[in-house]
């Protein structure tokens, strides 16, 4: 909370040291999601549930997400912050700024080009972590190995229709506070296609091993996604990432190592009350420098290799919230027995029930 309050008195600055002609908008927003689940991973009480992000603990009413942000925009700054807690929270986040989701600043610098600078959420990844961006409120398993926030600057195009652009210097992968003295180099690109199609690809680039470590690890990370609306009723989306990682392969150290996911989500909307949604995921890090490494079978080691199958039905009473069921069946390959129903096994069944809602209190002068 006081990190919210910082943000009023430095937006009231802001607010003050504009020029009088400037156009100002300030809103509060807040939202939330509550929880209950059910997984055939027989774990400790309490203990979050292996590469899951969302309603993460097992025979549990849960919170997910509660979270509050303030946004500032004017001609010439604008300004972010959102503070956050619950279960995505500590399952996913930076454990020395773990209730900062965001906190940003920007300048307007000439034409349509703004630098915004500070703490925020990732720029890469096909789904959001949060479940009211997404169809679905569980997030593939690519999502949980992805980055979820970043710290850093990113120099914006916001001229057009059709096209975004940005480029980003940040910490790392996955940082706030980077383990090394490199910076990592990305952009994110969104394209329209026609109203009904879009595009967007999101990459980084950057050196992930400690400093004075030999030899060095360069990490490249691509992430590439379309969002089609064919029709009335029917939404798909297709996306997946390919990275690499020097002197990182299993088998061979002084090799490349190499992973890759993909997703296809379809949603059929009903009416705008209810939906169904179906999604199918796979993701392969044979090497796990994404995904860290478990025992095999036969006593070896290797990284993650699954495939996932979700069903959701969701119901909206309005616009701002939501009540959605899912099921999840996740596999992993044969020689990973990472789950256990009683006994080893490379098979999960999950359910969840999520219940959210959002809001947002706007201001203009």
């Amino acid at each position: 909370m006081k990190y919210f309050i910082l943000l009023i008195f430095g937006l009231i600055s802001l607010d003050l040291a504009a020029q009088s002609d400037s156009t100002h908008h300030f809103t509060i927003s807040a939202y939330s999601d509550v929880y209950f689940a059910n997984f055939t991973d027989e774990r400790e009480a309490n203990v979050l549930q292996e590469v899951t992000t969302v309603s993460p603990r097992d025979e549990r009413f849960g919170l997910n997400i509660a979270q509050i942000g303030a946004h500032y925009q004017s001609d010439k700054v604008r300004g972010n912050i959102i503070i956050h807690y619950g279960d995505i929270a500590q399952a996913t986040w930076s454990e020395e700024f773990r209730a900062v989701q965001e906190a940003n600043m920007g300048i307007h610098l000439s034409n349509d080009w703004w630098l915004d600078a500070g703490f925020f959420a990732t720029h890469i990844g096909t789904e959001s972590f949060l479940p009211k961006n997404n169809f679905t409120s569980s997030t593939a398993v690519a999502t949980f190995n992805e980055p979820f926030f970043q710290s850093g600057a990113r120099l914006a195009y916001e001229g057009s229709e059709r096209l975004d652009f940005a480029f980003w210097v940040v910490s790392g992968y996955n940082f706030f506070l980077d383990v090394n003295d490199a910076k990592s180099l990305g952009i994110a690109l969104s394209y329209q296609l026609t109203a009904d199609l879009s595009l967007t690809y999101t990459n980084l680039f950057g050196r992930e091993s400690l400093d004075g470590i030999a030899p060095s690890q360069y990490r490249t990370y691509h992430n590439l996604y379309a969002n089609w609306h064919p029709a009335e009723a029917w939404y798909l989306t297709v996306g997946g990432d390919l990275g690499t990682q020097t002197n990182s392969d299993l088998d061979n150290p002084n090799a490349s190592a190499l992973m890759y996911n993909a997703l296809a989500v379809l949603r059929y909307q009903f009416s705008p009350q209810y939906a169904l949604t179906v999604r199918g995921e796979t993701f392969q890090d044979p090497s796990g420098f994404i995904s860290g490494v478990y025992t095999t079978l036969d006593a070896g080691i290797s990284g993650l290799e699954l495939y996932g199958l979700t069903l959701s039905a969701e119901y909206r009473p309005m616009e701002q919230a939501y009540l959605r069921l899912e099921g999840r069946l996740l596999q992993t390959s044969d020689k990973l027995e990472i789950f256990d129903n009683g006994e080893p096994t490379n098979q999960r069944l999950e359910m969840m029930i999520t219940m959210g809602w959002e809001i947002e209190k706007g201001w203009w002068w």
